[in-house]
C-alpha cells in the first residue's frame, strides 16, 4: 500500500490507500499538469502574437491620426470582451458550474448551461447594440479632445462600431 492523499474521517491522519486510488491521484495530477501547460502554452503564444500585432502596427502606421483612432476604438470593446469572456464571469462561473454540476447532475447541468449562454449572448446582443449606436457619445465621453478635430472624431467613431461586435 502507498500513502496517497486520502484522509479518515475518524483520525484525520493521512491513510494508506490502495494502489488503484494512489494510480488514480496521480493520474489526476498529472492531467492537471498537461492542462495547465497546454493552457499556459496558449496563453504566452497570445502575448507574442499581440507583441507581434502592436509592433507591425507601429511599424507600418507610426504615429498617426488612423493609429490613435484604432487604438481608442479598440479600447472599449476589449475591455468587455475580457470581463465577459475570459475575465471575472469565467473566474466566477466555472466554480458555480461544478457545484452545480455535483449537486444536480449532469442533464440538470446542460440545461443549466444552456439556459446561462443563451442569457449571456442576449446581454452580450444589447450592449454591442446600445455601444453601436451611442458610439459617438463613447468616444466623446472617452477620447474628448477627439471631438475638435471632426475627422479623428468620425474614423473613430466608424472604428468603434466595426470593432464592438468584438
Amino acid at each position: 500500500m502507498a500513502l496517497c492523499c486520502c484522509r479518515r474521517a475518524v483520525s484525520h491522519k493521512w491513510a494508506l490507500c490502495s494502489p488503484a486510488l494512489y494510480l488514480k491521484a496521480q493520474t489526476l495530477s498529472m492531467n492537471l499538469l498537461k492542462s495547465l501547460a497546454a493552457v499556459s502554452s496558449i496563453t504566452m503564444i497570445s502575448r507574442v502574437l499581440g507583441f507581434v500585432r502592436d509592433t507591425l502596427l507601429a511599424r507600418i502606421f507610426g504615429a498617426s491620426m488612423a493609429t490613435d483612432a484604432f487604438f481608442i476604438a479598440f479600447k472599449l470593446p476589449n475591455l468587455l470582451r475580457r470581463i465577459f469572456a475570459e475575465g471575472a464571469f469565467s473566474q466566477a462561473f466555472v466554480p458555480i458550474l461544478a457545484e452545480y454540476k455535483t449537486q444536480q447532475g449532469e442533464e440538470a447541468t446542460r440545461t443549466f448551461i444552456a439556459y446561462v449562454s443563451g442569457l449571456l449572448t442576449l446581454v452580450l446582443m444589447l450592449v454591442t447594440l446600445v455601444g453601436m449606436l451611442a458610439a459617438p457619445w463613447v468616444i466623446w465621453a472617452t477620447a474628448p479632445g477627439f471631438a475638435n478635430t471632426p475627422e479623428k472624431f468620425a474614423l473613430t467613431t466608424d472604428l468603434l462600431r466595426v470593432t464592438f461586435p468584438y
